[in-house]
């Protein structure tokens, strides 16, 4: 497949798609036996929520230096407020992947342990603590 044709592939999903993703997701959250993980689904969301928090406490910060006088509000919104959002997102972007990480590792290592039992199925188990008696009982 070309460069070309795979640009030309619509990358937004379809209305219906988007509602049985919502459909799914709401299912998700009504799942009191935590079968299924919501969280990876919930990054995009947090992410944007995050951007835009980060935005409302920016322009707060300039507003309430406007209010106590225009040159440190001047400052405040021209040096301060861009290099704290980029700052504050940033740090948004680090912690939610370092979340998806921790994710993924979760999904490795149950597989791993599915792996891991189909190799040890035909071997003896040893138990090491008991095989040890005290020499005082």
């Amino acid at each position: 497949m070309s460069k070309s044709k795979m640009k030309e592939e619509p990358a937004e999903r379809s209305i219906a798609d988007r509602f049985v993703w919502i459909l799914d997701f709401v299912k998700g959250l009504a799942d009191l036996e935590f079968r299924s993980l919501m969280t990876p689904r919930m990054m995009p969301a947090l992410y944007l929520l995050g951007i835009l928090a980060s935005a409302w406490a920016v322009v707060a910060y300039a507003i309430e230096g406007f209010t106590i006088s225009h040159s440190q509000g001047l400052v405040r919104a021209i040096l301060i407020a861009p290099v704290g959002f980029v700052v504050l997102v940033t740090l948004m972007r680090v912690a939610l992947e370092l979340c998806m990480v921790i994710f993924r590792i979760a999904v490795h290592i149950n597989k791993m342990a599915g792996h891991t039992e189909e190799i040890a199925g035909g071997f003896p188990k040893i138990t090491f603590w008991k095989s040890f008696k005290r020499k005082d009982e």
